[in-house]
């Protein structure tokens, strides 16, 4: 047994990347385009007497998703599922249940990849190319295989398809749950669809809605958010407010010793909103949308701000970046939307650092 002595293991560093702009009338901001599994999304709106209909209907409107029970990784090379679901509009599929540091764990992303998260005994009877993980190449006890489902040559009949096919058929037997939500190409094709392809395929399903908290709060001390202000400190408020919707106090710190950032200004009334669940991309961009038209035509609010929160345990965070929940698990964004037209965010990489270990 190693001495307690030996080994140093520093603790997981928060690492958080802030950026100001100017609002872009269309087109939605790369950090929403590359997060693709998102568990909840919180709205806040300071000096707002109603909600809009706008906001309230993009957070919980068509946002349905459905959990597919012990499926078997082998379903989801099918050609006609790629076919009809991979190939048009959008798929978001995600395993759950799992914990990203000891389990198998999968996820496919909108581009169109299959994303195998593997424990090393499975890796190794799976047949399968794929990489050791980020976090631990030298002595890997995870590796990744990814498998772009969209490729022209991935096709039944051809030498590498029938193979991946029979490498999850005879050698990954492992039943996952996973959650599912497609953006279908066309407003007339329906989003349910997907879960009548697996229903029919004889796989149980489970219809899925997103849950919904709203708070009012009245004479809430909010910070003044301009060019000069502490950012930090800002986003700080937010998440106690997230937690404590009681926060009132304008003094510099509170009896549990949070310290309030400087300067503030009385909100008369102060909205919260928030819904947890399963989000695909494009939801978020509603919601984001939606948030930027009120802004932009409510100039009595001082500014409004959007927080969503990745899954602790899905396999990447932003674009192919792998996860980890070890270091921290913690996989988020936050906009803060100014009536002057300009934003900050604040974007956490925290999962995606490596231990650090000292001898």
């Amino acid at each position: 047994m190693l001495c307690p002595e030996v080994w140093d293991f520093k603790a997981p560093q928060h690492c958080f990347t802030i950026e100001q702009g100017q609002i872009q009338p269309s087109n939605s901001p790369s950090i929403i385009k590359t997060h693709y599994f998102n568990h909840s999304v919180s709205v806040v709106l300071p000096e707002t007497i109603d909600v809009p209909e706008e906001i309230q209907s993009s957070l919980v409107d068509d946002k349905d998703y459905y959990r597919i029970h012990d499926l078997y990784t082998h379903e989801l090379v099918n050609k006609e599922f790629i076919e009809a679901f991979v190939k048009k509009g959008e798929l978001s599929l995600l395993a759950v249940d799992r914990k990203i540091d000891c389990h198998d764990t999968l996820a496919i992303i909108p581009a169109g990849h299959l994303i195998l998260s593997l424990t090393r005994s499975t890796y190794q009877t799976l047949g399968l190319e794929g990489k050791p993980t980020y976090f631990d190449r030298k002595f890997p006890s995870r590796y990744v295989v990814t498998l772009d489902l969209k490729k022209e040559c991935f096709t039944p009949g051809k030498k590498n398809y029938e193979r991946v096919r029979n490498c999850l058929q005879e050698n990954l037997k492992i039943p996952f749950d996973v959650v599912v939500a497609w953006d279908p190409p066309e407003e007339k094709l329906c989003p349910s669809s997907v879960a009548a392809w697996f229903n029919n395929r004889g796989y149980e399903v489970s219809l899925c809605r997103q849950n919904f908290i709203h708070r009012s709060r009245y004479s809430v001390d909010v910070p003044v958010v301009d060019d000069s202000c502490d950012h930090e400190m800002v986003f700080e408020w937010l998440g106690v407010f997230s937690i404590d919707g009681n926060l009132t106090s304008s003094k510099d710190t509170d009896s549990s010793g949070y310290e309030f950032p400087s300067p503030l200004v009385r909100a008369n009334q102060v909205q919260y909103l928030e819904c947890t669940g399963f989000f695909t991309r494009r939801m978020i961009s509603k919601i984001y949308s939606a948030i930027k038209e009120y802004i932009k035509l409510n100039k009595d609010s001082p500014w409004c701000s959007m927080d969503v929160q990745g899954f602790s345990d899905s396999p990447i965070s932003w674009g192919f970046k792998e996860h980890n929940f070890y270091t921290d698990g913690d996989n988020s964004y936050t906009f803060i939307l100014r009536p002057d037209g300009k934003f900050i965010t604040r974007k956490s990489l925290s999962s995606n650092n490596k231990p650090r270990i000292f001898q």
